[in-house]
């Protein structure tokens, strides 16, 4: 199983850019296949941590990876999937056919569970039809006619995901998520069929690790990596040795060896004794050793410097002006990310932990981040945290949100940033990158986009006109005051542009420029 695993994950990763590309609008956000990609990735690096090959552990191990690894929505609910699959199967001892089969079902109705309100022509129909072939596909002989079988049908699933969601139609791709599953079961054919050399390196990712403050005392204090070129071929049995060795010095072990190079990742308390042993197979080509300790003890210090505090604020955000915005306005955690850059439920989570608060509001900022955030609510709501995940949209949202919040409990401060939220206007504008159709709208590549809260009000390639548009829609003539987030894509004749027209146009409304910093979106405006 882990095998198959990390070879669709490699499949995916080698499509990472087609999938990315299948965007069903001509906004930026073409970012499906490296949310799917990050959340497999995740798992790999857990898969590659662990030494204990009993299936249920494997199977574990996959279910916790993927998602803490979870990006977007496709990774959130690729994550969800794999949930149901490994539970599903989490007490057998070895895995038949038809207990594969099972497994699917079980990934279907946790996955169809996991999503409020699941859309067909989506990811979520390729595992759906997958089950309702169960019969079909359990009475396969063997792994190899499976896979081959699943990989025709999701292929088919694909195809078919034009005809049963009207915006793929009109844009004339297939889904993104239901492509990437498609190539995640190829590439668990192509490992059974025997193409088992599996690459996952050069692919930059954030494991959990890195932004996960755990308070405990450490049992080993060097974190160990070496290189080593061997002086001749590892056998089996001396990999072995190699391995139980790593294991009784200390923990978290990587270990393999790829052609004549053996690497290997260790926390002990002896990394002199561990460079001697590999010096006896041969030359050290990378040395790195890190103190942990010392490394905890800062990072852990600095956290604890945060008192506990009864409410905190957690936002995503774009830019850094923006961030500085929040922050003024009283959020108390900031996450990167927005469009094009969704942060995982990792992230989330390691903020809602580092905001050290008994209830915490959190505003996503962009739907595509909203189940990843639910997703952490319910990691910290074990822990004692109680989470109320803002469903904003854009970050105007949370920014009106966090200026006329009121209260002191709970109930309170969430009504009135529902209230605020209710009453906001936004003003969204970007760019198409490519031709596209929507809602019986063609649309030009380099066309401005104006979208009025969520809906595109406007496309021209002129700016004024797409203004005119927008505020005539918005009733910018019985408001008082816009605030617009530059953009670090923005250009001064564009910031110009929008300056002279609404100040000549709408004398009577206060205009405030603000260095947002966000990519993707020249102007993001909150009208009040």
């Amino acid at each position: 199983m882990k095998g198959i695993f990390m070879k669709g994950t490699e499949n995916l990763l080698a499509h990472r850019d087609e999938i990315n590309a299948l965007n069903v609008f001509p906004v930026p956000d073409g970012d499906t296949g490296s949310n799917m990609s990050s959340t497999m990735l995740e798992a790999c690096k857990y898969l590659e941590n662990t030494t204990e090959e009993k299936l249920s552990n494997v199977l574990d191990v996959i279910k916790r990876g993927t998602l803490m690894g979870a990006r977007g929505n496709s990774g959130v609910i690729l994550s969800q999937i794999f949930r149901g699959f490994c539970d599903t199967l989490s007490k057998k001892n070895k895995i038949t056919v038809a207990d594969f089969v099972k497994g699917i079902k079980g990934a279907k109705e946790v996955a169809y569970k996991a999503v409020l309100r699941p859309v067909e022509g989506t990811i979520l129909t390729v595992v759906r039809v997958l089950d309702e072939h169960s019969k079909e596909l359990a009475a396969c002989e063997s792994f190899e006619q499976l896979f081959e079988k699943m990989e025709q049908i999701a292929l088919d699933t694909v195809k078919m995901t034009p005809n049963l969601l009207q915006k793929l139609k009109e844009a004339n791709v297939v889904d993104a998520g239901a492509k990437g599953l498609y190539y995640i079961i190829q590439g668990f054919k192509m490992y059974i069929l025997g193409d088992k050399t599996i690459n996952l390196q050069g692919v930059e990712t954030r494991p959990s690790e890195e932004i996960t403050i755990a308070y405990e005392e450490l049992t080993y204090q060097y974190c160990t990596e070496l290189i080593v070129r061997a002086r001749k071929d590892i056998k089996d049995a001396t990999k072995k040795e190699l391995e139980s060795y790593l294991n009784s010095m200390g923990d978290s072990v990587v270990f393999f060896v790829q052609d004549d190079v053996i690497k290997l990742h260790v926390h002990t308390n002896n990394p002199g004794q561990v460079i001697e042993t590999f010096l006896q197979h041969g030359e050290l080509l990378k040395v790195k050793i890190d103190n942990m300790k010392e490394q905890h003890e800062h990072v852990v210090g600095e956290y604890t410097k945060k008192e506990r505090k009864k409410i905190a604020f957690v936002a995503v955000s774009p830019g850094e002006g923006i961030s500085k915005v929040l922050t003024d306005l009283g959020v108390d955690e900031i996450i990167s990310g927005g469009q094009s850059m969704n942060p995982s439920m990792a992230d989330i989570l390691d903020a809602i932990r580092r905001a050290n608060a008994d209830n915490i509001f959190v505003f996503p900022n962009n739907s595509n981040i909203i189940l990843a955030a639910d997703q952490a609510a319910k990691v910290a709501q074990n822990e004692g945290i109680n989470v109320i995940v803002i469903k904003t949209v854009n970050v105007q949202q949370s920014v009106s949100a966090m200026i006329y919040k009121m209260g002191e409990e709970i109930e309170e401060i969430k009504n009135s940033i529902n209230e605020a939220i209710a009453k906001t206007t936004t003003i969204s504008i970007t760019i198409a990158v490519r031709d596209s159709k929507y809602a019986g709208e063609k649309i030009k590549k380099n066309e401005y986009l104006g979208f009025l809260n969520k809906e595109l009000a406007a496309h021209h390639r002129n700016l004024v006109n797409v203004l005119d548009k927008l505020y005539e829609k918005c009733n910018l003539k019985d408001r008082e005051v816009l605030t617009v987030f530059v953009g670090s894509d923005a250009t001064p004749i564009e910031q110009s542009i929008v300056e002279k027209y609404t100040k000549k146009k709408y004398p009577n409304v206060q205009i405030e420029f603000l260095d947002g910093g966000q990519p993707h979106y020249p102007f993001l405006m909150l009208v009040e």
